[in-house]
């Protein structure tokens, strides 16, 4: 099982894992350490990925190509000197391309380079 750490140290989001071609990504253990973090985080996982230009069966109607594709898969909070582990839980998530955090607190991106981002995924 390959796995990353990261931390927040971006005012946007932090890559996780890059788009793999013709592969979902299945994530097996997420853990977040906020225990140095200055506040309390809410943490949105989103998957990026890029589409193809495609036609409508129906209606034989064009669609563009899309790149950049993002979609929130999974959102969860962490309390300030916190330290939260999730395995059962992931069970239904999976990424259709690349996997992505970001890191808001009460609505707003913030940067924290004492919340740290633990994935291990595997490749299906």
């Amino acid at each position: 099982m390959p796995s990353i750490v990261v931390d927040t140290t971006a005012l946007t989001t932090v890559p996780l894992v890059t788009e793999k071609r013709n592969a979902k990504v299945k994530p097996s253990l997420i853990m977040v350490d906020n225990v140095d973090a200055l506040a309390d985080s809410e943490l949105t996982f989103q998957d990026i990925f890029n589409t193809d230009a495609s036609l409508v069966a129906a209606t034989g109607a064009a669609v563009a190509a899309v790149v950049g594709q993002v979609v929130d898969r999974l959102r969860i909070n962490v309390s300030i000197d916190a330290c939260v582990s999730m395995r059962d839980e992931l069970e239904d998530v999976k990424f259709l391309g690349g996997a992505q955090v970001l890191r808001e607190v009460l609505g707003v991106a913030t940067l924290d380079p004492g919340c740290h981002v633990t994935l291990g995924y595997d490749l299906e």
